[in-house]
């Protein structure tokens, strides 16, 4: 999914407000760097198998500028996307 720039600025402020300290990627030390990749959804593993109706978790994936690690936040928990609709939250500007 494409994210447009309000979309991009909630999901910053809300990651400002949860992820607390220097934020320094584990893999690279000491880059800072990150950027907002997209938002990704992960399904429960059915052995392969199609299974309609599972949960679908949608995670925002964030990735480091220098190393390309990621790190994925579970969207809903951040109150990025609307629980009910699915629908992406946008900054108010």
């Amino acid at each position: 999914m494409n994210l447009n720039e309000s979309q991009q600025k909630f999901i910053m402020d809300r990651l400002a407000s949860v992820w607390k300290g220097k934020r320094e990627c584990p893999i690279c030390n000491p880059s800072t760097a990150w950027c907002i990749g997209t938002i990704v959804e992960v399904r429960e593993f059915n052995e392969g198998n199609h299974c309609p109706g599972a949960a679908i978790t949608p995670l925002i994936q964030v990735e480091c500028n220098n190393c390309g690690h990621t790190v994925l936040f579970n969207a809903i928990a951040l109150g990025v996307v609307d629980q009910d609709t699915g629908k992406v939250k946008e900054a108010k500007l």
